[in-house]
């Protein structure tokens, strides 16, 4: 190849020709092709190529040889070889800073990876003038922005340097933005691959099995590797992969965290790009003497689940198929996956969590259900029993004055009396298997235990039957049933014990239930809706589809309102009630919120004989929960504390803050019930003279 002397001078028509074909379009492969083709014509070279260096990469990219595109473009890191010697050296053509011989020994591989013929490549740096100016601002800014590889002897050198300078003089600069252009496009591109990656593993959350498979085998499309691996971090602190070169194994791989590559990786959460991986200190070749699979280089990554959890796994992927090794390209795109992963594995581990959560709270539903199952002879004997029962249908009536038995046979009559079992279709051997069961659904406490559930209840069914709630209209036939069913439930498996301890003392029902609130109410509503849901007890298979949940959403509601703080927040609502506005469906929620408040508390209205005894069991619980919280280091309340409270003083309080603002509502909507009024103040009276009498004490005491 000989260059004459009139190919060495600038011809100006060929120059123009050049900036016309450049000026016709913006594509960087196009570009490249024009450059190639000039060069080539003027030193008769068997191959030309350029190959621009990206600053923030680091890298130089190959994307075309003379006019032949490759099929895949070829990066390599620009620190790898003496390239890097020209960039800091800020060469301009050959000028003697850097020693061009050396550039061109450790740049033969990547010649001969992307050309055919190899022959000797002279190299040409050229410096962009757009970067001097930004290299004054940051020190590791580089003049070097193309490199121009031309076949040809040491010879042909200087005369080829003229012509590489004329050519870049007026083409660098467009080419390089260009390139700048085609690195935009990539980028967006590969967001945009992510995202639909990202799309398709959100949608296997459900199954952590086939995400992990999913996630391997979308790293191995993004960057095609021809084998990937994935591990995540165990309990132990190990990393452990059931899923392993993207096959199914029997026995779990364990790696011990920092040992290899992936153990580095793992507890230093920094990216390992190894191009020869026999090379590296930290590899081990007896899992490639195991399998028989030969590994050539690896990408190794880390998957973090966000700030707090840190690095739960690694991806390993094995053998770039394409290209000479993973390119800088590959690690960002590992680099922006393993976001995804993170945020696809941790949501998929929460949900296995959950699955799991809810899987055993229905065993132990089951189990809970199984020990309180009802013996058939048992449901025989009360269906059979026609013992004439006490007029239980006055609110004089006393419902703790009779045993278990009679309370169970009182309450299934409740429900015919109502004409419920008609009209909704109650089997009765499923209602005295649905009592039944609700009464062993209830703990052995002082207090909160079937005698209060039967209470309740019995004052729900009072104020069905002599006010007639259903016939008036104040309350739908189907409100009604859920209003008696709510009373017999709305305090199931209650353990003696607070809200506010619960939350207090972190207890599993807190844990379950504490972001909702109502910890208590929320799992007596639970319990309800199992043992209803039951087949052997469920009464409301009767009701259409919608019915049942209708019937749901008033019990969830009635429960939940025997929370007091609840109350508390309807009461100012609540006070706007009368007998002529509750017929709107708004104003019937806050109804059936008073009317279930009443229930909850309607052993205030009894006697003094059952206000006395109640308010003993009331504070036994009370003092029990303070035992606790004492021996726990916490201070309870001046309630829960049997050395500080004085009930009498306590419960005229309780009378003058709740009972009696509540009941005088009720009276205000029913006429009907006024007399509790007076029952109030009778008992308000007998703890007034309890109070002056363990005064009168205190001084006696006192003086003594």
């Amino acid at each position: 190849m000989s260059v004459s002397n009139q190919q060495l001078t600038s011809d100006a028509g060929k120059i123009l020709q050049l900036i016309e074909k450049l000026s016709a379009t913006t594509d960087s492969i196009e570009l490249q092709i024009i450059i190639n083709n000039h060069l080539k014509t003027l030193t008769n070279a068997s191959y030309v190529f350029l190959v621009p260096l990206l600053p923030p990469n680091n890298e130089g990219l190959i994307q075309v040889i003379n006019d032949k595109i490759l099929e895949k473009e070829v990066r390599f890191l620009v620190s790898s070889s003496d390239i890097h010697k020209i960039t800091l050296k800020n060469a301009n053509l050959n000028n003697g800073d850097c020693d061009i011989g050396e550039l061109e020994k450790h740049f033969c591989p990547v010649v001969e990876e992307v050309v055919e013929r190899y022959d000797n490549t002279l190299i040409y740096c050229i410096r962009n003038p757009q970067l001097v100016v930004s290299r004054s601002k940051s020190k590791n800014t580089s003049n070097t922005a193309l490199l121009v590889c031309i076949a040809g002897t040491e010879e042909q050198r200087k005369p080829f340097e003229l012509l590489v300078q004329e050519t870049c003089k007026y083409s660098v600069g467009h080419l390089l933005t260009a390139v700048e252009l085609y690195e935009e496009k990539r980028v967006r591109g590969q967001c945009q691959n992510l995202l639909r990656v990202a799309k398709h593993m959100l949608g296997k959350i459900g199954d952590l099995g086939e995400l992990l498979k999913g996630v391997m085998q979308e790293a191995k499309n993004l960057t095609n590797a021809e084998r990937c691996s994935l591990f995540l971090i165990d309990d132990n602190g190990e990393l452990v992969s059931k899923v392993f070169d993207g096959n199914d194994s029997s026995e779990e791989i364990k790696i011990e965290m920092g040992k290899g590559i992936a153990g580095y990786v793992a507890q230093t959460g920094k990216l390992l790009n190894i191009r020869n991986a026999y090379n590296h200190p930290l590899f081990y070749k007896g899992v490639d003497e195991a399998t028989g699979f030969k590994t050539k280089n690896l990408l190794c990554f880390p998957i973090c689940g966000g700030e707090e959890e840190g690095v739960i796994g690694v991806a390993q992927l094995c053998n770039k198929l394409d290209g000479y090794h993973f390119d800088k390209c590959d690690e960002e795109t590992a680099t922006a996956f393993s976001v995804y992963c993170g945020i696809s594995i941790m949501h998929a581990l929460v949900h296995r969590q959950v699955q799991k959560a809810e899987a055993r709270y229905k065993l132990s539903q089951e189990l809970l259900l199984y020990h309180m199952k009802v013996p058939d002879v048992d449901i025989q004997s009360l269906l059979s029993d026609t013992t004439p029962l006490p007029d239980f249908s006055s609110f004089n009536f006393c419902p703790r004055s009779v045993n278990d038995h009679t309370s169970i046979r009182i309450s299934l009559k409740m429900f015919e009396n109502l004409n419920f079992c008609k009209k909704f279709h109650i089997r009765r051997n499923k209602l005295a298997r649905f009592i039944l069961t609700v009464q062993k659904g209830y703990r052995d406490t002082p207090y909160h235990n079937w005698d209060h559930a039967f209470s309740v209840a019995h004052f729900a069914y009072c104020l069905l039957y002599n006010l007639k709630l259903t016939e008036r209209g104040f309350l739908s036939p189907l409100q009604g049933l859920s209003f008696l069913i709510a009373g017999f439930c709305h305090d199931l498996d209650h353990r003696g014990m607070s809200n506010s301890y619960m939350a207090q003392t972190g207890s599993p029902l807190a844990r379950l239930y504490s972001s909702e609130g109502s910890v208590n109410e929320r799992h007596h509503l639970s319990q309800a809706i199992c043992i209803l849901n039951d087949s052997s007890s469920k009464i409301l298979d009767g009701l259409t589809t919608e019915e049942f949940k209708e019937c749901i959403d008033y019990l969830r509601n009635l429960i939940l309102d025997t929370d007091l703080a609840n109350h508390f927040r309807k009461l100012n609502d609540i006070k706007t009630l009368t007998s002529e506005n509750i017929t709107t469906e708004e104003n019937r929620a806050l109804l059936m919120s008073l009317l279930i408040t009443s229930c909850d508390l309607n052993d205030q209205v009894k006697t003094w004989e059952t206000v006395h005894t109640v308010a003993e069991l009331v504070y036994a619980e009370f003092f029990a929960q303070g035992d606790l919280e004492k021996q726990m280091g916490l201070r309870p309340d001046i309630m829960n504390d049997r050395q500080k409270a004085c009930i009498p003083r306590l419960q005229i309080e309780f009378l003058d803050s709740v009972i009696f603002p509540t009941f005088q509502i009720l009276a205000q909507i029913f006429p009907e019930t006024s007399a509790f009024l007076s029952q109030i103040t009778l008992n308000r009276n007998q703890w007034a003279q309890l109070v002056t009498k363990e005064h009168k004490e205190h001084n006696r005491l006192e003086d003594y």
